[in-house]
């Protein structure tokens, strides 16, 4: 019998952009971590990487394959949790899209810091 294969990612909810009083900075996403509360759970994502991937509506060559593939992402890394709700901050070199608020962002479970 194979080996059961488990996730390498944390389900995430994108909840919002870091903002002032009138400025939202849109390279930093506020992101909610399910099954994560409180303070501690939450500095355990320091340092991994996050991913956003989106359907486009062009199919683009994929590096190190033949197909196409109509599938993009936008690749962060999360810096530090911003309360005490359980959500972290993630950094992300181009901006999420407005209408990427409340989908499912990936929280990958490496690099380890263990």
């Amino acid at each position: 019998m194979a080996p059961k294969s488990g996730r390498l990612y944390a389900k995430a909810v994108f909840t919002g952009f870091k903002r002032g009083i009138r400025n939202p900075h849109e390279t930093i996403a506020i992101v909610k971590v399910e099954g994560s509360s409180g303070q501690e759970d939450p500095r355990w994502y320091i340092a991994k990487k996050s991913v956003y991937l989106y359907k486009s509506k062009n199919k683009t060559s994929v590096p190190n394959s033949k197909e196409k593939s109509q599938l993009r992402c936008i690749w962060g890394k999360v810096t530090r949790p911003p309360g005490n709700a359980g959500s972290v901050r993630a950094k992300f070199p181009r901006n999420m899209p407005p209408q990427a608020m409340g989908c499912r962002p990936r929280i990958m479970l490496y690099p380890s810091r263990i």
